[in-house]
Formats: C-alpha cells, sequence, structure tokens
C-alpha cells in the first residue's frame, strides 16, 4: 500500500520534504501527513495532559466526516481501514507517500513498516544532533512545553526515561546510531541525506528525492521551510497561560482581539542562538553516537562539529 515514507528526523525539513512532495502530480501525500501508524510505542492514553493539548489525536468528529478527509498534521492512527482512507483521494498511478517522523525512533516501526510494505521506500534525513535538539527546545518552549534554559532542560531529560508524550526526549531524538542499524537491518531501500547538505543546496536536494521515487523532474516548489521556528519572551508565563488550569481558565475568558494582541506581544523580537559555550557542552551528549554513526554511513560528519 505504502509506495515511500519519509522516518524522519523530527526538527530536520521533513515537513518541508511532504510539502513538495505535495505539489507533485504523481504523488499523493497522507491526508494526515504524521499518522505513526507503525509506532505502536505511541499510545495516547499513555500521554500527558499537556502532550495531549499541543498534539491531540484525531477524534470521532474528524473520522465522521466524508473523503477525502481534511487534511491534519497528525494524528495516532491504529485502525487499518483509517489508515487506508488517508489515500482515498489517490489517483491511479500515484505514489502513497506518509511522513511520519516518530518511525525512525521506533523499533516497533523499523519492523512493521517493512513488513507490511516491503517495496517502501524510506526518505531519512540527519541533523546535526545539537541542532536538531536545539530546534526541539525551541518549539516546546514556544508551546510552554518546557521554560527552563536548554541546558537545563538537556539535563532534565537525560534523566527521565524514554517515553513518547511524556517528555520531550530532546536527547534520544538526536541520538541516531542504533535506530539507524535497526533501519539497515530491516532490509528496507533506504535513502539517507545530512540536513546541512540537503538545505544548503534545495534544488539538488529535490532533484534527488524525485529520481529516487522515479518521479518526473518538477521545479521546486519553494526553498523556505515550513514551520520554521521561532521563540517566545516569557516562557513561564506561556507555560502558566497553556498549561496550568487557572492560566488556561483566564486566558479562554480573554475577547479573541486580546489573546491576539498578547500572543503578538509574547513573540521574541530575536531568535535564541546557543553560545559556543552551550554548544560544546551540549555536544558531550552526542559525540559518542555521532563517531559510531560516522562508521555505520561510512561518511565524515564533521560539518557538525
Amino acid at each position: 500500500m505504502l509506495d515511500a515514507v519519509l522516518i524522519g528526523v523530527p526538527k530536520s525539513g521533513s515537513t518541508t520534504l511532504a510539502d513538495w512532495l505535495q505539489t507533485h502530480p504523481g504523488v499523493a501525500m497522507a491526508r494526515i501527513k504524521e499518522p505513526n501508524f507503525y509506532a505502536a510505542e505511541l499510545d495516547p492514553q499513555t500521554f500527558s495532559e499537556s502532550f495531549l493539548r499541543v498534539s491531540p489525536d484525531a477524534g470521532p468528529d474528524y473520522w465522521a466526516q466524508p473523503d477525502p478527509l481534511p487534511q491534519r498534521h497528525q494524528a495516532f492512527v491504529r485502525r487499518p481501514e483509517d489508515y487506508a482512507r488517508l489515500w482515498s483521494n489517490a489517483q491511479p498511478g500515484q505514489l502513497r507517500i506518509e511522513a511520519s517522523t516518530s518511525y525512525f525512533w521506533s523499533p516497533s516501526a523499523a519492523h512493521a513498516l517493512p513488513a507490511a510494505n516491503p517495496s517502501a521506500t524510506a526518505f531519512l534525513v540527519l541533523r546535526n544532533p545539537v541542532d536538531r535538539a536545539f530546534s526541539h527546545y525551541r518549539m516546546a518552549r514556544k508551546y510552554g512545553l518546557v521554560s527552563g534554559g536548554f541546558l537545563d532542560e538537556l539535563a532534565r531529560d537525560a534523566a527521565r526515561p524514554v517515553k513518547w508524550g511524556q517528555s520531550e526526549n530532546f536527547i534520544a531524538l538526536s541520538r541516531y546510531a542504533d535506530a539507524y542499524r535497526r533501519w539497515t537491518a530491516s532490509g528496507i531501500r533506504m535513502h539517507t541525506f545530512i540536513y546541512e547538505q540537503a538545505f544548503a543546496d534545495p534544488e539538488v536536494f529535490w532533484i534527488e528525492v524525485q529520481s529516487a521515487l522515479g518521479l518526473a523532474a518538477n521545479p521546486l516548489p519553494h526553498a523556505e521551510k515550513v514551520h520554521a521556528a521561532h521563540d517566545v519572551r516569557w516562557p513561564h508565563l506561556v507555560r502558566f497561560a497553556q498549561h496550568h488550569p487557572v492560566g488556561r481558565w483566564l486566558k479562554d475568558r480573554l475577547p479573541e482581539g486580546l489573546q491576539q494582541r498578547a500572543k503578538a506581544a509574547s513573540a521574541s523580537a530575536e531568535p535564541l542562538q546557543l553560545s559556543t559555550q552551550d554548544r560544546a557542552t551540549a555536544w558531550t551528549y552526542f559525540a559518542d553516537d555521532v563517531a559510531e554513526l560516522e562508521g555505520l554511513l561510512g561518511k565524515n560528519l564533521s560539518l557538525w562539529t
């Protein structure tokens, strides 16, 4: 059923690539960009309330709608008949593609997806692990899921169990070697790209992706990244307004106009930046993994240091 899949990693351009593929007449992208169907470890019933508030599942009202279903960024699809409906709009000859970035991390996906789709092609984009974690941190900070400094949040993350939906997993999602080994052992045909190289020349990257899929070469739809991060001035206030019962009560009673003005006022004028010292400290969480990955890829990754 599935012809190709973008398996990850999070915060490494998969939404941009999915957006490009969406424009190609030879492709039918899933109506839910990230259905997470093959990642059995992702169980919304175990997610924290704050995580579900930011990443809600698709409920009965969504599935009650007629085909083709409305486009949606993410859900946690479990029923095969629901998963099949994500391509109800596919035309004959179109490739069926989805883009669940949980798959690279998920041991169950590395087994179940190739078993169910033995002829599928997997695309993987790997990003400098510190930059990936920092981009993830900025997103979590924007949604009020964290409010501490980057290094403090990395330290907290390192002390927690790795559980999707209960912690941010900044570190686990930036350690690639074990997951890469799983996926290469799965037997799936896989194309691996380095984020910094791919998006330094997006036109060449786009040509390579189309060629790997056997698609006619269409012009690059746009060079801008989709869902680029932005930052908030007062993360503790955002966390209070988004996730504390009193904060949510107060926010819900603000007129829409005031809510929009408050949101605009809370946006930071300048993006967060990592200092050289903080980058070096963060790198210690990933140095050994990157050295292992270099051996697996047969590629020098000095561009990440």
